[in-house]
């Protein structure tokens, strides 16, 4: 084994490679037929190319965002440019974040449609402490209506963070239509409106209070353990979904998804 020689860890099913699977190892390929480790950076990806921006083209990020359209290639977002995906695809993390948002002033906008956002959303906040297993801290109103209105959005990414800030994800998902996959949700330690409005008016996530017909999918808060609870913590959090289930999720109750959870 050389010290200065590389294996490339290529998993079946993904053409994500990062210096995060890279090991010394008689700079051979080794192919691994499991499931791929989390990857350091968020995903948007389309059938068809898609535009980032924020809404008056305004950063309120405290820290430094990056972006990629290779995973290789990473610089700096301003918040004043417009991003365009390539190859339908487009990367962003982070470093010395604790908050994207903030408020309406600057959501975020994504022009196009059938978009998917997958991954790690705390890898925007900083992705070195969440390849540590680490959970970045996040400030009040962290992700606030972080995707409003983004139609153009199918699923979400997902929200791994245990410990919750006030109005973290107020109105986060608010006006996305065509959200049809949402986050398992595991925080056990809620603050005050962390989940207010969240998911309103996304009338394609459809919520069950019983596992019954096309809802066969567990969703609950937390995903397990027990969960401690604040003021108002899911007023109106599925106000206006398309499910049969529309008041607000108790804690510590389990309720059901016709799609399954990311």
């Amino acid at each position: 084994m050389g010290d200065n020689m590389a294996i490339t860890k290529i998993y079946k099913g993904t053409n994500d490679v990062t210096s995060s699977f890279l090991k010394a190892y008689k700079g051979e390929t080794e192919i691994f037929t499991s499931t791929p480790p989390v990857l350091p950076y968020l995903t948007f990806q389309s059938t068809s190319s898609f535009t980032l921006n924020t809404v008056y083209s305004l950063k309120n990020w405290d820290g430094t965002l990056y972006y990629s359209t290779d995973t290789t290639n990473w610089n700096v977002w301003s918040g004043t440019s417009t991003l365009s995906s390539v190859g339908n695809k487009l990367y962003l993390r982070g470093t010395g974040n604790t908050k994207i948002t903030g408020s309406a002033n600057y959501r975020w906008v994504l022009t196009g449609s059938n978009i998917e956002c997958i991954g790690n959303i705390e890898n925007l906040l900083d992705w070195e402490t969440v390849a540590l297993g680490n959970h970045p801290t996040m400030a009040d109103d962290c992700y606030k209506y972080m995707f409003y209105g983004c139609t153009a959005l199918t699923t979400a990414p997902s929200l791994p963070a245990t410990t919750l800030a006030i109005n973290c994800y107020d109105r986060m998902f608010s006006g996305c239509s065509s959200l049809t996959t949402a986050p398992s949700l595991p925080a056990t330690t809620l603050a005050n409106y962390c989940y207010f409005n969240m998911f309103e008016n996304c009338t394609a996530f459809k919520v069950s209070a019983t596992q019954t017909g096309t809802y066969q999918y567990a969703w609950r808060i937390p995903t397990s353990g027990t969960g401690t609870e604040a003021i108002n913590w899911s007023e109106c959090m599925l106000s206006g979904t398309g499910g049969t289930f529309k008041s607000n999720p108790t804690i510590n109750t389990t309720y059901y998804l016709e799609n399954p959870p990311v």
